[in-house]
């Protein structure tokens, strides 16, 4: 291959540039979300957009996944075997059946949207069912795309898998606030048609990113045809290598569908348990604070999940192909301990600061819901960053007989307990109905990795603990200055910005600062602070 590099090299620079990548993408994606709350102006419109990217979320989860990541393990795979020939027919056959799925689920949901529609919404099921109608086409388009990053992050090109994702982003944000503004403050057309242009654009952002990828693959596909070249022996067959594909494509896909059914919860479920414990009003209110705000929220933190998720799959299959175990363990433990250390932090500082948050950056007609809203949804956020993570670390350890099992029964769980939860509770049984499903498919997930590959939590409870020291830190410092004013929910929005902005910058230099002192960071990434020497 290429140049080596260290994103190449190791599992947690692979894993952060991989998370870079979703990084700069939510965060410019929680951006766009502040302006375009005000060019709606309304919480029914943040509802029905929010809770039309949950279903196209799913779809696009049973359409697509499965295959890149299978197509990742093989790629890496046949490239630790110097096979270059089975990588290139591994990379048509990706394209073949991501293409196929695609149109499939295009039409699938074209078809469905007037009859899925009216359950998703209090009410405008009918714009509701047309956002999904435009949404349809990115169900065949992103799956192509996929497929392109399927293939790279096989080769371990996470830069460019990163500046795909953050490309893809830029272009989608740039097109929707740009045709937002255009349909409602130049042309003077209802906002509806500004929620139309918003579900557009992510049609065309993926054509953007498809012609983007295409243009990198022409200047680097060079570097395998060249190993094509040199390779003597033959190529596995195209059925051998397709029955490879679905093989380690199903558990992935199965382990997808369970481990995003909260986007169904939260598309169908969760509305009639809200429906049985508030008003129409609140109800709406708690759709859009749950799905809109809390979910750009929450999205910060869950990009470590997918972000190292992605940057396992090709390390841990070349460990495990040169039975280098020693390797699988610690490429396991720097996973975890990375995303507990960034996590933890994050999602309570969304806890801590959700009024400011709501006031400051949100269109919203009742703050002090929209808050409570997005306090219990944090916990929720944290627990959505860890499972993805163990399970993908128990499908690429090969562990997917009881990851299956044990998705299967939190769902389960979530599933029954979800409707009863919230008519008790509100969004607060949601969240504890999550905190107990998932909470098991956690707690089975890493028993079965540590009973297989003889893996000891010791050092990442120690950890933990001194984590949790450092945000008690964070929470004290927090608490002490907004004693002296750095807080407010009232007055100036942007006074409010500035002093939620400082509060939470200090607040996390002393956690930093804490950890340090405990030695965290230098546990988790591997370095050591040099100490000045003497004179």
């Amino acid at each position: 291959m290429s140049k080596s590099s260290a994103a190449k090299k190791s599992i947690i620079v692979g894993g952060l540039i991989g998370t870079g990548g979703l990084f700069v993408s939510k965060l410019i994606g929680l951006a766009y979300t502040i302006p375009f709350s005000y060019i709606l102006q309304s919480e029914a419109y943040q509802s029905v957009y929010a809770q039309s990217y949950n279903i196209y979320a799913y779809l696009l989860t049973i359409f697509q996944s499965g295959v890149p990541f299978a197509v990742a393990t093989l790629v890496a795979r046949y490239i630790a075997l110097e096979d270059a020939k089975s990588v290139i027919l591994v990379k048509k056959i990706a394209f073949a059946i991501l293409g196929l799925t695609g149109f499939v689920g295009m039409i699938l949901l074209f078809t469905l949207s007037n009859v899925i529609a009216p359950a998703m919404v209090a009410k405008n099921a009918d714009i509701m069912a047309n956002c999904l109608k435009i949404l349809s086409l990115a169900i065949f388009l992103v799956p192509v795309l996929s497929a392109f990053r399927g293939y790279y992050q096989g080769l371990k090109e996470m830069e460019e898998y990163a500046f795909s994702q953050a490309f893809e982003q830029v272009f989608r944000v740039a097109f929707l606030l740009s045709a937002a503004c255009l349909v409602v403050y130049a042309f003077g057309w209802d906002k509806k048609y500004a929620l139309y242009a918003a579900v557009m654009s992510t049609s065309v952002a993926t054509i953007a990113a498809i012609a983007q990828f295409a243009y990198f693959d022409r200047k680097h596909q060079c570097v395998v045809d060249e190993m094509v070249q040199r390779q003597t022996t033959r190529s596995h067959s195209a059925k051998k290598i397709f029955r490879e594909i679905l093989i380690l494509a199903i558990p992935y896909l199965v382990v997808a569908i369970l481990g995003n059914i909260d986007q169904v919860f939260n598309g169908f479920l969760l509305p009639t348990g809200l429906k049985m414990h508030y008003n129409a009003e609140d109800t709406t209110t708690v759709i859009s604070a749950s799905n809109y705000v809390a979910g750009k929220l929450n999205a910060i933190p869950m990009i470590l999940g997918p972000g190292f998720a992605t940057a396992i799959i090709p390390h841990i299959s070349e460990a495990l192909s040169k039975k280098n175990y020693k390797l699988v363990k610690k490429n396991v433990l720097d996973s975890i301990n990375v995303v507990l250390y960034v996590a933890i932090p994050v999602s309570f500082c969304i806890f801590a600061y959700a009024g400011p948050l709501n006031y400051t950056l949100y269109y919203s007609e009742n703050l002090e819901l929209c808050t409570f809203v997005v306090q219990w949804m944090a916990l929720e956020g944290f627990l959505s960053t860890l499972a993805p993570l163990v399970t993908n670390l128990m499908v690429s350890l090969e562990l997917r007989k009881n990851v299956l099992k044990n998705l299967a029964i939190g769902v389960l769980i979530k599933g029954v307990l979800l409707i009863p939860f919230v008519w008790i509770m509100g969004i607060a049984g949601a969240v504890i109905s999550s905190f107990i499903g998932t909470g098991y498919i956690i707690y089975k997930n890493l028993k079965e990795i540590q009973d297989v590959y003889n893996i000891s939590y010791r050092k990442t409870s120690i950890i933990v603990v001194r984590i949790l020291i450092g945000l008690f830190a964070l929470w004290i410092t927090s608490i002490l200055l907004s004693k002296v004013g750095l807080y407010g929910v009232e007055g100036s929005k942007l006074s409010c910005l500035f002093k939620m902005c400082l509060n939470g910058l200090l607040s996390v230099i002393v956690y930093v600062v804490v950890t340090l002192y405990l030695k965290v960071p230098q546990s988790i990434f591997h370095f050591q602070l040099r100490k000045k020497s003497g004179v």
